[in-house]
Protein backbone atom coordinates (compact mmCIF):
# COMPACT_ATOMS: atom_id res chain seq x y z
CA UNK A 1 0.00 0.00 0.00
CA UNK A 2 1.14 3.59 -0.23
CA UNK A 3 3.53 5.60 2.67
CA UNK A 4 1.06 6.36 5.32
CA UNK A 5 2.45 9.87 7.07
CA UNK A 6 3.28 9.26 10.85
CA UNK A 7 2.82 13.37 11.52
CA UNK A 8 2.59 15.78 8.81
CA UNK A 9 5.14 18.44 7.97
CA UNK A 10 4.88 21.79 9.91
CA UNK A 11 3.43 23.33 6.81
CA UNK A 12 1.13 20.36 5.61
CA UNK A 13 -0.06 20.47 10.33
CA UNK A 14 -0.75 24.21 9.21
CA UNK A 15 -2.54 23.10 5.91
CA UNK A 16 -4.98 20.66 7.69
CA UNK A 17 -5.72 23.17 10.46
CA UNK A 18 -6.46 25.67 8.25
CA UNK A 19 -8.65 23.12 6.08
CA UNK A 20 -10.08 21.73 8.95
CA UNK A 21 -11.45 25.38 10.58
CA UNK A 22 -12.97 26.24 6.69
CA UNK A 23 -14.71 22.73 6.60
CA UNK A 24 -16.08 23.37 10.07
CA UNK A 25 -17.17 26.55 9.65
CA UNK A 26 -18.96 26.30 6.44
CA UNK A 27 -20.47 22.98 8.14
CA UNK A 28 -21.67 25.25 10.38
CA UNK A 29 -22.87 28.45 8.33
CA UNK A 30 -23.92 26.92 5.29
CA UNK A 31 -27.39 25.28 6.88
CA UNK A 32 -27.98 28.18 8.91
CA UNK A 33 -28.17 30.50 5.71
CA UNK A 34 -25.56 33.20 7.29
CA UNK A 35 -23.88 33.06 4.04
CA UNK A 36 -26.76 34.45 2.19
CA UNK A 37 -26.68 34.00 -1.47
CA UNK A 38 -23.39 31.99 -1.28
CA UNK A 39 -24.74 29.37 0.24
CA UNK A 40 -25.59 27.04 -2.33
CA UNK A 41 -21.66 27.40 -3.24
CA UNK A 42 -20.71 27.09 -0.28
CA UNK A 43 -22.53 23.07 0.37
CA UNK A 44 -21.03 22.28 -3.24
CA UNK A 45 -17.97 23.12 -1.90
CA UNK A 46 -17.96 21.15 1.15
CA UNK A 47 -17.53 17.56 -0.07
CA UNK A 48 -13.93 19.29 -1.78
CA UNK A 49 -12.88 20.62 0.98
CA UNK A 50 -13.09 17.67 3.36
CA UNK A 51 -11.37 15.23 0.37
CA UNK A 52 -8.42 17.83 0.80
CA UNK A 53 -8.81 17.41 4.17
CA UNK A 54 -8.37 13.82 4.29
CA UNK A 55 -5.14 14.09 1.54
CA UNK A 56 -3.84 16.65 4.01
CA UNK A 57 -3.72 13.99 6.52
CA UNK A 58 -2.12 11.56 4.42
CA UNK A 59 -5.15 9.57 3.70
CA UNK A 60 -5.88 8.35 0.53
CA UNK A 61 -9.45 7.60 -0.31
CA UNK A 62 -9.87 4.01 -2.41
CA UNK A 63 -6.07 3.47 -2.66
CA UNK A 64 -7.12 0.01 -1.46
CA UNK A 65 -9.54 -0.36 -4.64
CA UNK A 66 -7.11 0.55 -7.17
CA UNK A 67 -4.47 -1.42 -6.00
CA UNK A 68 -6.80 -4.10 -6.23
CA UNK A 69 -7.97 -3.36 -9.25
CA UNK A 70 -4.34 -3.17 -10.81
CA UNK A 71 -3.39 -6.64 -9.82
CA UNK A 72 -6.08 -8.03 -11.85
CA UNK A 73 -7.90 -11.43 -11.24
CA UNK A 74 -6.43 -14.02 -11.61
CA UNK A 75 -6.84 -15.83 -14.74
CA UNK A 76 -8.32 -19.11 -15.31
CA UNK A 77 -5.80 -21.84 -16.91
CA UNK A 78 -6.50 -22.44 -20.32
CA UNK A 79 -8.02 -25.93 -21.43
CA UNK A 80 -7.63 -27.25 -24.58
CA UNK A 81 -10.39 -28.00 -26.10
CA UNK A 82 -10.81 -31.35 -28.52
CA UNK A 83 -11.30 -29.71 -31.91
CA UNK A 84 -13.88 -31.72 -34.02
CA UNK A 85 -14.05 -31.95 -37.42
CA UNK A 86 -16.19 -29.02 -39.25
CA UNK A 87 -19.45 -31.10 -40.43
CA UNK A 88 -20.21 -31.22 -44.29
CA UNK A 89 -22.95 -28.85 -44.71
CA UNK A 90 -25.31 -29.77 -47.49
CA UNK A 91 -26.80 -27.14 -50.31
CA UNK A 92 -29.92 -26.04 -49.06
CA UNK A 93 -32.69 -24.37 -51.87
CA UNK A 94 -32.30 -20.44 -51.69
CA UNK A 95 -35.71 -18.75 -50.51
CA UNK A 96 -36.71 -15.00 -50.55
CA UNK A 97 -34.35 -12.35 -50.78
CA UNK A 98 -31.18 -14.48 -51.64
CA UNK A 99 -33.61 -16.59 -54.36
CA UNK A 100 -33.78 -12.92 -55.81
CA UNK A 101 -29.60 -12.17 -55.17
CA UNK A 102 -28.98 -14.95 -56.79
CA UNK A 103 -30.69 -14.67 -59.56
CA UNK A 104 -29.74 -10.88 -60.10
CA UNK A 105 -25.99 -11.85 -59.51
CA UNK A 106 -26.18 -14.25 -62.78
CA UNK A 107 -26.53 -11.27 -65.17
CA UNK A 108 -24.74 -8.17 -66.18
CA UNK A 109 -25.83 -4.50 -65.49
CA UNK A 110 -27.42 -3.48 -68.48
CA UNK A 111 -25.68 -1.76 -71.41
CA UNK A 112 -25.87 2.47 -71.07
CA UNK A 113 -28.63 3.42 -73.11
CA UNK A 114 -27.62 5.26 -76.52
CA UNK A 115 -28.30 8.56 -76.92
Amino acid sequence: MGRRLATPSPGRAAALVVALAAAVALATLAPLGVLGPLTPGALMLLPTLLLVLALLAGHFPGERLIERWGRGRPRPRKVIAHVLAPTRRWPQALRGGRLIAAALAGRAPPAPAAG
